[in-house]
């Protein structure tokens, strides 16, 4: 029997989602900018859609636009926020991390090529930053901040409380990439004061090809593409109905199942974590204190090893987890955010992430945990470690 333990890189879709979309694929099949009735129909599963997310985050409808993914996500309120500022004769400093996903680090590197200074926060061994140093790095041009919530490789979260009171102080824009969190830890832009924050559906089962962008009402982005006035101008494009239709019933189940799903999540990662950590050849990478953890998520690093293989190893045995290196030119190289853990190549190599879903059980987890065991140690003795 197959064990799916990759739900950070994607989520099946729920059954309860594939039901909620399918009448907008069969029936409801009209654009929502038309005015007649297959129309409205549309914009009516558009407008529930935008109140469950809403609920989901604690804000107001409004401040809820539909994008085709995370990534694109991101890269509106980057970049969006980027034209604003140059628009306006604002500063041209943005802060940001060493171990964001490359959907932030991407629109970082672009401003810096048009001539904007950005500080890319390093992190501790558990891969979180240090607060105090980050209030240091905020100056006087200062106008954006983009931290992740959950970092999707390992695990760790970000001071985001902290982050968002900080900026919200200085009156500095403050975006976080939430798309690891839904449906794991609750989120509450009102309390945090967010400025903006980038879900993506897939993450907490609705189907890949639809992602949020929460903008808090009076900040301003403008629009990085062109061509429609859907989602008030900053997403244009016809809406993707049965997308947006999934996404909020993800959204609904995400936010009434939040609290038992977190302590199941927990409970499959201590099992994972218990039956891991003692073995020699292995290293727990990110945060040791599961309450610094994404609930649900462990990585690994096997000195000797190569993260490919193992992933490879793992599928012949039944078991789908994912490495953070990858394979260039024939050669095995770590992924930036291990090397920002400033692990050694020779570990950060072999390295494994292990992401449990709400479908998993407990029994699951230690079964692939037993196997992984197996596979960690020859892989190390065939490395030389052991």
């Amino acid at each position: 029997m197959a064990i799916y333990l990759d739900n950070s890189a994607t989520t099946p879709v729920r059954r309860e989602v594939i039901d909620e979309m399918l009448p907008f694929l069969e029936s409801a099949f009209g654009n929502p900018s038309s005015i007649h009735s297959h129309g409205t129909k549309a914009a009516e599963g558009v407008k529930q859609a935008r109140e469950r997310v809403a609920k989901l985050l604690n804000c107001a409808p409004q401040e809820i636009y539909f994008s085709p993914c995370g990534t694109y996500a991101n890269n509106v309120a980057i970049l969006g926020r980027a034209r604003f500022v140059e628009a306006n004769d604002g500063g041209r400093h943005l802060i940001t991390t060493a171990i964001e996903h490359p959907s932030v680090i991407g629109p970082s590197q672009h401003l810096e090529s048009r001539g904007w200074r950005v500080t890319y926060l390093p992190v501790d061994k558990d891969g979180i930053i240090d607060i105090e140093q980050f209030k240091k790095s905020i100056g006087e041009e200062t106008s954006i901040i983009s931290i992740m919530w959950a970092n999707n490789e390992i695990g760790s979260l970000q001071p985001i409380e902290s982050i968002a009171k900080t900026a919200a102080e200085r009156e500095i824009f403050f975006h976080t990439d939430a798309v690891q969190v839904p449906g794991k830890l609750p989120i509450d832009v009102s309390k945090n004061r967010i400025s903006a924050l980038s879900l993506s559906g897939h993450k907490f089962y609705a189907p890949k090809g639809i992602g949020i962008l929460y903008l808090r009402q009076g900040e301003n982005v403008m629009p990085t593409a062109f061509g429609g006035g859907q989602e008030m101008g900053i997403m244009p494009g016809t809406e993707s109905v049965p997308n947006i239709v999934a996404v909020g019933k993800a959204a609904q189940l995400a936010f009434d199942e939040v609290g038992e799903n977190s302590i199941n999540l927990r409970a499959m990662q201590k099992v994972l974590l218990e039956k891991l950590s003692p073995i020699e050849s292995l290293r727990i990478t990110g945060p040791a204190d599961i309450e610094k953890r994404l609930p649900g998520h462990v990585s690994i690093a096997i000195a000797g090893a190569e993260g490919e293989s193992l992933v490879m190893k793992c599928d012949l045995k039944g078991i789908s987890v994912s490495s953070g290196s990858a394979c260039h030119k024939g050669i095995i190289e770590p992924s930036s955010v291990l090397r920002a853990l400033r692990l050694p190549d020779a570990e950060a190599r072999g390295s494994l992430r292990i992401s449990a879903g709400r479908f998993n059980t407990v029994e699951e987890c230690a079964k692939a945990a037993d196997t992984i065991a197996q596979i960690a140690g020859k892989s190390a003795k065939i490395g030389g470690k052991v």
